[in-house]
């Protein structure tokens, strides 16, 4: 018997999710733009007022040019974000449960991530700019040539991975766009692990 459990994604709250992303983008970006062009017309006035010290006026001029290159920055980042949105379409699923391992379904990874159970220690939630996410957490020392495990040396994959002295975390999902209650996660994970992996919060 071939049994599993799959989570989906819900679509319409990945697309909003998308769009808010880049929307927060583009007002940090025009918040910092701003604050920067006001900031290098004062430091303009004030090295004409300032009359002879010119070196401390031209300090501030370059500090507030420095600060709206900068403020260009999350600009490009949005537009190549829309392009990597528009060329990327979603995973089949977020979660795939059976007896042999979990499979996770990357944004941009043209394969799942496929971990045997062994190398699961399970989800953490948490929350990410408010909002509930679940972290997929593996055991320490896992790799992509860590037996059984594949999908890991995806690039998609590696922008995900994230260290910290005592966990390593293999995908970020949101827990509004998921089709499952955590609660079921929680008890397929147990049962699909034999009790070796859950959900911390």
């Amino acid at each position: 018997m071939n049994e599993s459990f799959v989570v989906g994604l819900k679509r319409d709250e990945m697309l909003r999710r998308r769009s808010t992303v880049r929307r927060v983008r583009t007002i940090s970006g025009g918040f910092t733009l701003l604050i920067s062009l006001v900031g290098l017309a004062l430091s303009i006035w004030l090295t004409f007022r300032l009359g002879g010290s010119w070196i401390m006026g031209m300090l501030m001029i370059s500090c507030m040019v420095f600060l709206f290159a900068t403020s260009l920055v999350p600009f490009v980042q949005r537009d190549k974000l829309k392009r990597w949105y528009t060329g990327t379409d979603l995973p089949p699923y977020a979660l795939r449960m059976t007896a042999a391992a979990l499979e996770l379904g990357v944004e941009g990874a043209p394969a799942p991530v496929v971990l045997p159970w062994p190398a699961v220690v399970g989800f953490r939630g948490t929350r990410k700019l408010g909002q509930p996410i679940l972290q997929v957490v593996v055991q320490p020392g896992v790799t992509a040539a860590s037996p059984g495990v594949s999908g890991l040396d995806q690039p998609a994959v590696g922008a995900l991975l994230r260290r910290s002295r005592r966990v390593k975390t293999a995908g970020i999902y949101s827990v509004a766009s998921l089709d499952q209650p955590v609660e079921a996660i929680d008890q397929a994970l147990r049962y699909f692990s034999n009790g070796v992996a859950a959900v911390a919060r």
